[in-house]
């Protein structure tokens, strides 16, 4: 289909090249060129297994510098596919025999790279790659690619290449274990993926398709990545956590949640001098987003100002963040990547898990340095010996929470420690983090804040815990206060007395009256 159309390819390179030549775009080597993406589906599949694939497939574009722009097919626009060079169309209904005849008619002009995923394969390109596509009704796969495998994988309806033309990656193996299948391919300007779940290493895998169908030549790098740590944390157990991996060399990130108030309470004294001493033993600290508890609150609406006011706080205390972990849909939403993300330079992005849109839109915010996040668990499920782990097509971070006691502590120590891979530095990237106040920065492994160098300190001060929280308030008229109070308390009893008094004298009143009329009778 669309090799058939190389004049207008060439066309689009030469518009691209005088575009570059006119308004050349700066690029730090530590910096992929940002490559605008538009992705096409057909449906979210809510309720099935493919429910979750497209938030997949959009935070691995994320990781690897793609900025994006989704549509369903019902709110495509014609012509829409003509501004970009890079389209992706998402199929999970295999029930549906066409795409819409707006989007098959812009289509057949479209002259850029062509990805499909999914069921509904268009026929021409069908022809072009030499596939043929066949089903498998109920089985158990296999999927292997590069080191990493994952057996015994629950599907139904898989749709697998029999024939294909262009470069193989990965296998998919059935349960019978007779042929494998290409996982995905790539022939010319076209790529197909025929099945991909989110959640299982079909997720990665496809991670691998879309590195080359970009073009990309980047190479990627794994990080630990310790999280939840919060302010009432076990803090001491978390200072032993770096030493131990400080000792062992393994660099690590700390995702740290945020403090927007009492910076001069001792509980987040104690707090800043752990993250300090987090710092000086080979951790790179990077700020974890705000919980969205309301969308209306007033922290939302000044998130700017309170994410601001903890990072200048930890600039105060020689603290250097050197970027922010969000959930995805943070990106898509044009008040949260304005007022918060727009502070970092870099970005750690996790799955969505509770999603609360302020404003919504359909593209995406693009970091300058983004990283994909995967659980440490499941690396060691797809990971079948202790063997070095290669590079992932993006940077990527392993995610293990931090600790909640000694056991769970050494369990994740026992992990890291055995494990044969290397893991990089975040800080030897170039980040930047900038505050009105300050602006704080990674140089070739060097911490600065506004570009003087900090001294690393590993001493972690002791605190005193003796505060007084709420603070006494000067007391006026306290003394004639008191004294009105004793006036009115001897009044009251005084009162109380006269009372008893009458009281006394009225009962024996009556009680004579009643025995001189009893002698009477």
């Amino acid at each position: 289909m669309f090799n058939r159309y190389k004049a207008g390819t060439s066309i689009l390179l030469l518009c691209n090249l005088l575009l570059f030549l006119c308004f050349p775009k700066i690029i730090s080597a530590n910096q992929a060129e940002t490559v605008p993406v538009l992705i096409v589906y057909d449906s979210l599949a809510k309720g099935t297994p493919f429910e979750g694939n497209i938030d997949a497939i959009q935070r691995i574009l994320a990781s690897l510098n793609a900025q994006v722009t989704i549509t369903s097919y019902d709110k495509y626009e014609a012509g829409m596919i003509n501004k970009f060079n890079k389209v992706i169309n998402i199929s999970n209904l295999e029930d549906v025999s066409h795409s819409p005849e707006i989007f098959n008619r812009d289509m057949n002009s479209y002259f850029g790279d062509y990805m499909h995923i999914g069921y509904q394969l268009p026929q021409q390109v069908r022809q072009e790659m030499g596939i043929e596509v066949q089903k498998q009704a109920t089985d158990t796969l296999k999927i292997t690619i590069d080191q990493l495998t994952q057996d015994s994988i629950m599907a139904t309806n898989i749709s697998y290449m029999a024939k294909y033309k262009g470069t193989p990656y990965g296998t998919i193996v059935f349960d019978n274990g007779k042929a494998s299948y290409p996982y995905g391919v790539i022939q010319g300007n076209n790529a197909f993926i025929p099945y991909m779940v989110k959640g299982n290493l079909s997720e990665l895998a496809a991670s691998y398709v879309l590195k080359d169908w970009l073009h990309l030549s980047k190479i990627g790098q794994n990080y630990v990545l310790l999280n939840e740590i919060y302010p009432f944390s076990d803090l001491d157990l978390l200072n032993e956590a770096a030493d131990r991996l400080y000792n062992a060399g393994i660099p690590f990130i700390a995702s740290v949640q945020p403090v927007f108030s009492n910076f001069q309470f001792p509980a987040m004294q104690r707090y800043l001098e752990t993250l300090k001493h987090i710092q000086s033993r080979n951790g790179s600290i990077v700020v974890n987003a705000p919980v969205v508890a309301s969308t209306i609150s007033p922290d939302i609406a000044g998130l700017n100002l309170q994410l601001s006011s903890f990072l200048d706080a930890l600039a105060e205390y020689q603290v250097v963040p050197l970027g922010i972990g969000s959930e995805l849909y943070w990106t898509y939403d044009q008040h949260y990547s304005e007022h918060g993300l727009s502070i970092f330079d870099s970005g750690i992005l996790y799955d969505n898990r509770n999603i609360r849109y302020h404003t919504q839109r359909n593209n995406s915010s693009v970091f300058q340095s983004a990283m994909y996040t995967i659980n440490g668990k499941d690396l060691n499920t797809y990971m079948k010996s202790n063997k070095t782990l290669n590079s992932l097509p993006m940077d990527t971070a392993f995610i293990y929470p931090f600790p909640e006691d000694r056991q769970e502590l050494e369990a994740t120590l026992d992990t890291l420690l055995t494990s044969w891979t290397t893991f990089a530095d975040y800080k030897n990237g170039e980040h930047i983090v900038r505050t009105e106040k300050n602006v704080l920065s990674s140089h070739r492994g060097h911490l600065q804040i506004n570009g003087e160098p900090i001294a690393l300190n590993n001493k972690v001060a002791e605190i005193d815990s003796d505060h007084i929280y709420v603070q006494e308030v000067k007391k006026s008229f306290t003394t004639l206060f008191s004294v009105q109070n004793n006036i009115f308390i001897v009044l009251i009893l005084g009162t109380l007395l006269v009372f008893m008094v009458f009281l006394i004298i009225g009962y024996r009143l009556y009680k004579r009256k009643f025995t001189h009329q009893e002698r009477s009778l």
